[in-house]
């Protein structure tokens, strides 16, 4: 390469050395190698900035909807979602956040365990023979009263025959009758055990 200066033309020293190989091969490697990491940086960038925002969206929804079929109806016409991937994760977000509001209530229940065995004393000799109807009426939650005056109900299984005895010998009544005047059932209790009566007389 020749360079005009003050002093006339001459050679510049760069021009003597060819680029080797090596070195042009080392600078393509290096510039796809620099490429590829960037481009991997910004997918990953990319993906959890998606993923915050899907988590934001699966959120807003199920704070305004009862169950995961109502969120992920919800993700579908408010976000454009598609049906399967809004079920997709409406189902585990709604799992977890059930978990979490389980996890306190049986949490604060315990912390009033002799509350909470007072009323169903209480309520199991309530004049109504309504246990369940008696515990709501003290605030508890409709599944565990129920399952509460189940367990309470089969404890006495023993007692209870004896009085379906005594009752199915009456002549003067119903079964379900009696067991309602005198030893205060329930009227759903009742009304089986005279079905349950029918139903044997029908076999014979």
């Amino acid at each position: 390469m020749v360079v005009t200066g003050a002093r006339g033309p001459r050679l510049h020293i760069c021009a003597l050395i060819p680029p080797t190989k090596e070195a042009g091969l080392t600078s393509r490697i290096s510039i796809r190698l620099f490429a590829r990491i960037t481009v991997c940086l910004a997918l990953v960038t990319l993906a959890c900035k998606s993923e915050a925002k899907k988590l934001v969206e699966v959120r807003a929804c199920s704070a305004i909807t009862m169950d995961a079929p109502g969120a992920a109806n919800c993700l579908v016409l408010q976000y454009k979602w598609k049906k399967r991937e809004a079920l997709a994760y409406a189902q585990p977000f709604q799992f977890e956040q059930d978990s979490i509001a389980q996890f306190k209530a049986d949490s604060g229940w315990r912390a009033d365990a002799v509350r909470h065995s007072k009323e169903v004393r209480q309520c199991a000799a309530d004049p109504s023979g309504d246990m369940t109807g008696c515990l709501l009426g003290f605030g508890w939650a409709e599944p565990r009263a129920r399952a509460t005056e189940d367990s309470t109900w089969l404890t006495n299984g023993s007692k209870h025959r004896q009085e379906i005895a005594s009752c199915a010998h009456r002549r003067d009544m119903q079964a379900g009758a009696c067991l309602q005047l005198y030893y205060k059932w329930s009227p759903a209790r009742a009304i089986a055990v005279d079905d349950s009566i029918r139903r044997a007389q029908m076999r014979r």
